[in-house]
């Protein structure tokens, strides 16, 4: 007669999960001052005495203004974008090696005579 006895392997087996990095650009102000030269016409008045050889004309009765035009540089700023830098963002396998334990069950087999004579003799087979 022929009694198997079983035992448990362990079947580790592998499933792909899926998860995700999250790469985030975030706006950072700052001030920069640039120095930028800038031109205007001044005016400067410089008292003489009279040559003499012009006509004297009559004092003016009234008030008078006589407008000077003045030339001025004015600043106008406009911001212009442009990539500074470009960030490679790549993926690659990595494998490590990782430890499964678990409970396993076998079975084994023990033969008592009942008789309790003690007539039970075990032998091993050569496989």
């Amino acid at each position: 007669m022929t009694v198997p006895l079983a035992e448990e392997n362990l079947d580790v087996s592998k499933r792909a999960s899926a998860q995700e990095a999250t790469v985030t650009k975030e706006p950072v102000t700052e001030t920069k001052t640039v120095e930028v030269p800038v031109t205007h016409e001044e005016i400067s008045v410089e008292r003489r005495p009279a040559s003499g050889s012009t006509a004297a004309e009559r004092p003016v009765q009234s008030r008078t203004e006589i407008k000077i035009p003045l030339k001025k540089e004015e600043l106008e700023v406009t911001k212009q974008p442009y990539v500074k830098e470009e960030v490679a963002v790549r993926k690659k396998p990595v494998t490590e090696t990782r430890a499964v334990s678990e409970e396993v069950t076998s079975e084994k087999v023990d033969v008592t005579d009942t008789s309790g004579e003690g007539k039970v003799k075990e032998e091993e087979e050569d496989v």
